[in-house]
């Protein structure tokens, strides 16, 4: 194959409820990784989760192996030091630069959370997403910021109305399925 190169889509979380710095998780596993004086510059910048990340394939297997990469640098073990990983990437400007080996990826696209095809809803559990506006439960839908329905709602289970009714609706194809293959 030649030299080929995309696009990298990267989901953020709200920014507003939380960033880098104030996220004890978060600020845990960047500070665990690569030590505090090397990732305190990206406290104030907001989180990007690293669980929704989308692109073409020769942008995802460069993102990959740049993320293999930290492992290889860092020996961080704990789990969601690979969040920290995503977020040094980004922020340390270490992801779409050739200079990197990240040649496969053109361009780096963050989208904010609930404006873009995935919806990060992990930080808005401070209160119920319907009272965010991002869940209409009489039409059983998960919202992003403009009304419109959100392609993938990552991390639902947050929200307790959401999961229940996520897990009911879960149940239901099951049942439709068994009873359509017997």
């Amino acid at each position: 194959r030649g030299k080929v190169s995309g696009e990298l889509h990267l989901f953020g979380e709200n920014a507003e409820v939380v960033n880098i710095g104030s996220s004890n998780f978060n600020r845990r596993w960047l500070i665990q990784a690569y030590g505090e004086k090397a990732v305190s510059p990206f406290f104030k910048e907001p989180v990007i989760c690293s669980g929704s990340t989308i692109g073409n394939q020769d942008a995802i297997e460069t993102y990959l192996r740049a993320m293999v990469a930290q492992y290889d640098a860092t020996l961080c073990k704990s789990k969601g030091c690979d969040q920290g990983f995503h977020n040094y990437l980004y922020y340390s400007g270490q992801l779409g630069s050739a200079d990197e080996g990240n040649e496969g990826i053109s361009n780096v696209i963050v989208h904010e959370q609930g404006k873009g095809i995935i919806n990060n809803l992990g930080a808005l559990r401070t209160k119920p997403l319907k009272e965010w506006g991002l869940y209409d439960a009489e039409k059983e839908l998960v919202l992003n910021w403009d009304g419109s329905i959100s392609a993938v709602a990552h991390q639902y289970d947050r929200d307790k109305e959401v999961n229940i009714m996520v897990k009911a609706k879960k149940r239901h194809f099951n049942q439709q399925w068994k009873s359509s293959h017997r």
